[in-house]
């Protein structure tokens, strides 16, 4: 009697036995690489290096340079430093993940409630998408009405900036329903307080310039953030749904659900993922979220030549060809 054949391997089998061949061969196996600490270094001197030029400058297009140099800053630290720190994917060491995961304090913004809002979005895998992330983390600017919850005018968006550092953590921090530890209340607090003691009362006190030269500055700053902000953190989904596959075990299903419900901008531009911190990696980042974003654009290798092999589609576009449909997520009225 002949032995039964052994079963085909499956999708995610395959995926997997390549991606960790990939692994395996590579020093720092999923964590950060010599290029994101040289990355990040070169990040925090151009952030403390602008906001010196800031209070030192004495004329106008000094003011407007600085702030634009600290408005992008404002984006890119969080960006490329501490998503990957909230997922502990910087190191195998605790401690260096929590001490880059306070490029958002520094910035304005609170980790301990990002990272428990958007790894609720990657647990949830009902719908492993960007949509469900932007709209669990309170990413829109919205009210509430009897018609439902609405977003606001896009005018409203040119402070999304200012929503986002002085507003939504304390909006979210107060809405949780489950228990928040008084050391994180105490982190929130603090930190906030330093942010505005940093950014709204010394550069009054200590700039040499006008009083309207210093405001117009700030205010140029927290636009670029908005501005940036809002591309990368509502990167486009939309229109990228086919009927769902549903053969397979759960981690095959789990791994097409986030196949038929994502998709990658430019993944054939390293430049465009060293930038974004791999924010334009929609599919890699859900598939790997504990993987450093270095390693993404071979991964997206990877996972296209398994995609194709299996009559998979994986979903990709150029950054240029959807930039502006980020603003979709900002005219509809009609939010979720």
């Amino acid at each position: 009697m002949q032995n039964p054949l052994p079963a085909p391997a499956s999708f995610a089998e395959v995926l997997h036995t390549r991606t960790q061949a990939y692994f395996g061969a590579q020093p720092r196996r999923q964590y950060a690489t010599p290029l994101f600490y040289a990355k990040s270094l070169l990040l925090l001197l151009l952030y403390g290096g602008a906001y010196y030029l800031l209070l030192t400058a004495t004329t106008l297009p000094q003011l407007l340079a600085a702030a634009s140099v600290l408005g992008v800053c404002h984006v890119f630290i969080p960006l490329n430093l501490s998503h990957d720190a909230i997922h502990g994917a910087v190191s195998s060491r605790p401690w260096l993940n929590e001490l880059l995961a306070l490029g958002f304090e520094i910035t304005g913004c609170n980790s301990f409630m990002y990272k428990r809002k958007h790894l609720e979005a990657h647990r949830n895998k009902e719908n492993g998408s960007k949509q469900m992330t932007i709209e669990s983390q309170q990413l829109l600017l919205q009210s509430g009405g009897s018609s439902g919850t609405v977003n606001l005018p896009p005018v409203f968006y040119l402070l999304y900036a200012q929503y986002m550092i002085f507003v939504r953590d304390f909006s979210l921090f107060y809405q949780e329903r489950t228990t928040i530890p008084t050391a994180a209340w105490a982190k929130l607090w603090i930190f906030k307080a330093a942010y505005y003691l940093t950014f709204v009362i010394i550069p009054f006190a200590v700039i040499e310039a006008a009083w309207w030269q210093v405001l117009l500055a700030l205010l140029l700053m927290y636009l670029i953030v908005s501005l940036v902000g809002i591309v990368i953190l509502l990167m486009p989904t939309e229109k990228m749904e086919n009927a769902r596959q549903q053969a397979g075990s759960p981690n095959e299903q789990w791994i097409r659900e986030i196949l038929e419900h994502n998709v990658d901008f430019s993944p054939e531009l390293p430049i465009v993922n060293l930038l974004t911190g791999g924010a334009n990696m929609n599919v890699i980042h859900y598939l790997f979220p504990d993987v450093c974003h270095v390693h993404y654009h071979p991964l997206a290798s990877i996972v296209k030549q398994t995609a194709a092999e299996f009559g998979l589609l994986y979903r990709e576009q150029r950054v240029r060809d959807v930039f502006g449909i980020h603003f979709n997520y900002i005219i509809n009225i009609n939010a979720k």
